[in-house]
């Protein structure tokens, strides 16, 4: 039996557990947001492993799912621990809000922009690569203890630190033993 990987509808954390006969009709519980569902409800496929395109691979098969050659990587938030995925291109990161338009909403930080940064996951020429865009927003970014310019466009590693507002995210390898099913 393999893993299955769920996206929350709500949160957009990323789960997995081990597939089990059945798990389509069990009742599943976000451990970041307590978003409850039956696992159907969820968003499989691609999506769940950081892919584009949740829609057209979320009728794949757990079974059949293949595993990223390439890690897209994820950020995980530092007080929850909550992870959200990268996928291909553009990551808006901001806080939650129900007028908030960032692809990865993480937490109501009231000193958080709804649209606070953005990383864009590109191939480059040696391999994945995740670049940090100062968007323009209200609140500043630091990396690494450092506030970035204005207009900045930088290089990103694994184990970077964030702090956008209050919070510190940090970008990591993808950890399918991040965030499990309670």
């Amino acid at each position: 039996m393999g893993k299955i990987f769920l996206v929350c509808p709500n949160c957009r954390t990323r789960l997995s557990f081990p597939e089990v006969p059945g798990y389509q009709d069990k009742i599943v519980e976000c451990p970041i947001c307590h978003f409850k569902a039956t696992a159907n409800v969820y968003q499989s496929g691609a999506a769940a492993k950081g892919g584009q395109g949740a829609d057209d691979d979320a009728t794949q098969l757990p079974g059949s799912m293949m595993q990223q050659s390439m890690d897209m990587g994820q950020i995980r938030v530092g007080k929850s621990n909550q992870c959200c995925p990268l996928k291909m291109g553009s990551n808006v990161i901001g806080r939650i809000a129900q007028t908030g338009k960032a692809d990865i909403q993480i937490t109501h930080d009231e000193y958080m922009s709804r649209r606070h940064v953005q990383i864009d996951v590109v191939k480059g020429a040696r391999g994945i690569e995740h670049r940090l865009v100062e968007i323009n927003s209200k609140n500043i970014v630091v990396l690494n203890g450092s506030p970035i310019q204005r207009n900045d466009i930088l290089q990103l590693k694994f184990g970077d630190r964030l702090t956008l507002g209050k919070t510190a995210i940090y970008l990591e390898e993808t950890d399918d033993e991040a965030t499990q099913i309670v």
